[in-house]
């Protein structure tokens, strides 16, 4: 396992840095254009595909918190920050699911990364939401993976609650401000103006019982916020996180 992620972090690191490379290279030929967005994407997908390395060695420790302190040794050098809050953030949301066994839990990819917004523009709402309501980025991110998996699961859940941030509508109603909630950005500015009137950020964990009443709901929130608060490269994890492509 900790080969395992170093050799997921190198290959994160290389994606991003090849990427970047590309992208500062300067405005060629058409075809040339089309050639060098190639290699950009086939550097994105190599570091998709390095995310989704890395998770499954975080399902292991998320399943094996006594191995922390070994892992972490082993895989020293390797960018661990947020790390051991991720795991915990894990195991918080598998016990609010009711699963008893985690160390049979592995990855599922069985969503297209593309069915989400993209992901600088729902980095964009998140900071516009914190901006007007100073709630922090990092839970509204944290309950936008956790409730629709940054929307690719819409619902309508048991419930009947729906959209990215998962609202009843009677609660849209008071807190969607005449938006739609089906759309990412109204859903976390309404999530945003819900947790601030429940008592965020002064009280982040009875705000965040208060979007769900189950204090393991609000332990995953507040651990992966943590890590994306440690390391926003979590963001970039989570997001790839279960999916194809």
């Amino acid at each position: 396992m900790a080969q395992q992620l170093l050799v997921a972090d190198e290959a994160m690191a290389e994606a991003q840095a090849a990427a970047t490379s590309l992208q500062a290279e300067p405005a060629t030929a058409p075809i040339d254009q089309v050639r060098r967005q190639l290699r950009i994407d086939a550097a994105d997908f190599d570091f998709r595909q390095a995310v989704r390395s890395e998770q499954e060695v975080v399902y292991w420790l998320a399943a094996h918190p006594g191995q922390q302190t070994a892992l972490l040794s082993l895989a020293r050098g390797a960018r661990t920050a947020g790390l051991v809050d991720a795991a915990a953030g894990l195991r918080a949301l598998w016990r609010s699911a009711g699963m008893t066994d985690p160390a049979a839990l592995r990855p599922h990819q069985d969503h297209s990364f593309a069915d989400a917004a993209p992901l600088p523009t729902l980095l964009g709402d998140y900071r516009a939401a914190a901006q007007d309501t100073d709630i922090d980025w990092t839970y509204l991110a944290a309950i936008n993976f956790v409730e629709s998996d940054f929307g690719r699961s819409t619902g309508p859940s048991s419930a009947g609650a729906i959209g990215p941030m998962q609202f009843l509508p009677s609660t849209w109603r008071e807190f969607g401000g005449g938006g739609d909630i089906m759309s990412p950005r109204d859903s976390i500015m309404a999530a945003a103006r819900f947790l601030r009137w429940a008592g965020a950020p002064r009280d982040y964990p009875a705000a965040i019982y208060a979007y769900n009443h189950d204090p393991d709901y609000v332990a995953a929130v507040q651990d992966l916020a943590a890590a994306m608060d440690r390391d926003q490269l979590w963001l970039d994890r989570l997001y790839y996180w279960d999916t194809f492509g």
